[in-house]
């Protein structure tokens, strides 16, 4: 299994196809590691796609500090905040 910051890095490079980042998201799941899928979330530069399954493995990993910071975040859009909220 790759480490949680290679899997990082996956999902940021733009050149790595979608499929490949969105499995490095759910790497990042089975590795608990909550800190890094948090600022996926967070990261505008990324897909709404890729935030959102972030999310989504958020809610799998049962990371509820950080769905509950980002419920209230400020810096993402609404239907994000919203989504994190429902999957406390």
């Amino acid at each position: 299994m790759s480490s949680p910051r290679s899997l990082f890095q996956t999902v940021v490079d733009k050149n790595t196809p979608q499929r490949t980042r969105e499995d490095a998201i759910d790497g990042l799941a089975e590795a608990g590691a909550t800190t890094q899928l948090r600022i996926i979330v967070v990261t505008s530069g990324l897909s709404g796609r890729l935030r959102r399954r972030a999310l989504d493995a958020l809610g799998r990993c049962r990371a509820t500090d950080e769905l509950d910071t980002l419920a209230d975040e400020r810096s993402i859009t609404q239907p994000l905040r919203k989504q994190a909220a429902e999957l406390l």
